[in-house]
């Protein structure tokens, strides 16, 4: 029989499995933070299904990491702070912080970082070997030194699960990705998303060659977001032949840019 107006029945009686899920599905974290408010109860719900955080603060205050949210699948590090510095470089042991960001958050997939040098993405990259979607962020210039593609080879030597990459606030040459596509081909295979635009500096770009060589070692692309220079001249490209995975509207411009 249905419950009259006068029932007791009350929100908390909604079975958990019920209310957690009601929580999955909500995913504006100011809503959410709203939620957690209301009880200690909501509170645990509310960090128990989080699937994307942001984490902000000095990486160095270690015992302000949280630990309770152990089904973030999404993590962006790229707000930490001392900004602009390697981010584990703060330790005299930086592996046992990686290991400790894995045992906070073991289920990342998807992951944000500010990658001052290669040692920062193999020691992170590491601890999360079913990376799927991976954006790389740096504004300081590559060391020139550094041998071609260093920065990007330890996220294709650890993940090799990688689908999505997103370069395009990662200050890097565009003579880096083509040499590390071509050396780890099971991945390129697999990558549906390239994001290389260029934000770094208005006259930079891919040469269509370096496109072509690209998208011919990626066959399964679904989506690229690219900068290209044609004639000197800066162009931007967001399409791929779906029957071939080759650049449309590209091929024709060759000669004039290399």
């Amino acid at each position: 029989m249905a419950a009259g107006p006068s029932s007791n029945v009350h929100l908390h009686d909604i079975p958990d499995v019920i209310l957690s899920n009601i929580f999955s599905l909500e995913t504006e974290t100011r809503t959410r933070n709203a939620m957690s408010l209301v009880c200690l109860k909501w509170l645990l719900l509310e960090r128990s299904t989080r699937k994307s955080l942001t984490l902000r603060g000095n990486i160095r205050n270690l015992f302000l990491l949280p630990t309770c949210f152990r089904s973030v699948t999404h993590l962006d590090l790229s707000f930490l702070s001392p900004w602009g510095y390697p981010l584990l470089d703060s330790f005299s042991n930086p592996l046992v912080l990686a290991q400790f960001l894995r045992h906070a958050f073991p289920s990342v997939v998807s992951l944000i970082v500010y990658v001052r040098n290669p040692l920062t993405l193999h020691l992170l990259a590491s601890q999360w070997p079913n990376l799927q979607h991976v954006k790389l962020v740096r504004w300081h210039q590559r060391w020139p030194a550094a041998p071609v593609g260093s920065d990007l080879v330890p996220l294709f030597d650890h993940c090799p699960m990688l689908l999505s990459l997103d370069v395009s606030h990662f200050y890097c040459w565009t003579e880096d990705l083509p040499p590390v596509i071509q050396a780890y081909p099971s991945i390129a295979t697999s990558l549906s998303h390239l994001n290389i635009l260029k934000h770094d500096s208005s006259n930079d770009g891919f040469k269509s060659h370096e496109l072509l060589s690209i998208t011919a070692c990626c066959p399964n692309l679904r989506k690229l977001l690219a900068t290209y220079l044609i004639a000197g001249k800066v162009q931007f490209f967001n399409s791929v032949d779906e029957s071939n995975g080759q650049l449309k509207g590209v091929e024709e411009h060759m000669g004039n840019d290399r």
